[in-house]
């Protein structure tokens, strides 16, 4: 860095009838100074008229700076060590203006909103999940009824359209198509570059998808005694295999049903098999973390629901429990060898039935 005395080089570089602006230090390591290899500090104490710090910017160097007539503004502050190009966009951009560059020629000129169309490639409408069971009082002679239901809703260019406004300058506008997928904005071009980041964030996020392997099943405990599942070998695994013989190691499972859905990210699904409802709802994270947000709703033989928010690594598998009953076991057994009915007593023993629920996220790869 060539440090050369403030006023000389002053003196040096203002043009006739312009007061001396401290350019303090300049980077003399290039040939030829232009937009970005050639460093330099500036400092002004007071206001400098916008036109003449333009000027300053390029004197000494092969470029030629050309501002509109309309253009008007001043400039006081402290910049260390910039570019050209650096320090143009710190001095334009709070004045309103904007500059362009055609080989050695700048043009300064006041910004004016312009408009861009965005493409959003997402399902128009919104999206309610809903799941609900329950007993039509009418129908019962007592008049006693249960009803629990879960919702959630998804509604993507309604949450497109928050976010773009709170990004707009108060002179910009915007108009979301939902049939034909796109966004116009009109705005100023750097409102349009946030807008733009903005969207292929959100279309990152909306297109990752999840498919989602579950089982229902239904376990009978061998013992009589028993009245819940054994945790101790069932938190230990989160293999979907392994749990499902932890489960038999414990009594008979018959397994009611195996759907595989194919969800994206943020949107409510719904799995029903008889007597069972889930409402579903993954959210998946950049370090392949997925969220479920569970609502598991039993309709018979007595309604029972739960809802719960739970986090599981890709491919693993999270247990859903605690949905018991007693179930009443008949049998016939013979008192003695006369045969037929005759003899014959009827043994009525409990078995307590635990109904679970396997779910295993998988996210699948973005094409």
């Amino acid at each position: 860095m060539l440090a050369v005395p403030v006023s000389g080089l002053a003196q040096a570089t203002h043009p006739a009838g312009m007061p001396p602006l401290p350019l303090t230090q300049l980077d003399e390591r290039a040939v030829s100074a232009d937009l970005d290899n050639r460093a330099f500090s500036l400092t002004f104490a007071q206001p400098v008229a916008v036109n003449d710090v333009l000027l300053l910017l390029v004197r000494g160097t092969n470029l030629s700076v050309v501002p509109d007539a309309s253009i008007s503004g001043s400039f006081i502050g402290d910049l260390k060590s910039v570019t050209v190009r650096q320090a143009l966009g710190l001095i334009l951009q709070p004045l309103g203006l904007d500059f362009t560059v055609d080989g050695g020629l700048i043009r300064v000129f006041r910004r004016e909103p312009e408009t861009r169309l965005f493409i959003v490639d997402y399902a128009a409408g919104e999206r309610t999940g809903d799941a609900s069971v329950g007993v039509d009082p009418a129908a019962r002679s007592n008049g006693s009824y249960a009803r629990v239901s879960t919702a959630t809703k998804s509604d993507v260019f309604a949450d497109i359209s928050k976010g773009i406004q709170g990004l707009l300058s108060n002179r910009g506008t915007f108009n979301v198509d939902r049939k034909a997928g796109l966004v116009q904005v009109t705005d100023f071009p750097d409102r349009l570059d946030r807008i733009g980041v903005y969207l292929d964030a959100v279309s990152d996020r909306v297109q990752r998808q999840v498919q989602i392997e579950a089982r229902i099943v239904e376990v009978e405990l061998n013992t009589d005694t028993a009245t819940a599942l054994d945790w101790t070998d069932l938190k230990q695994t989160r293999d979907i295999e392994k749990v499902m013989g932890a489960l038999a190691a414990q009594g008979t499972v018959t397994v009611l049903g195996a759907p595989r859905l194919l969800v994206l990210n943020n949107e409510p699904a719904i799995v029903r098999t008889d007597g069972l409802t889930i409402a579903v709802t993954p959210q998946i994270s950049p370090d392949a973390i997925v969220t479920l947000s569970l609502s598991p709703i039993v309709g018979a033989p007595q309604a029972m629901q739960s809802d719960m928010v739970a986090r599981v690594a890709d491919g693993a598998t999270v247990v859903v429990a605690g949905f018991g009953r007693e179930r009443e076991i008949r049998e016939h057994k013979h008192g003695g060898s006369s045969g037929g009915w005759f003899g014959r007593s009827t043994v009525v023993t409990k078995k307590h039935v635990e109904l679970v629920v396997l779910l295993t996220p998988r996210i699948v790869p973005v094409p």
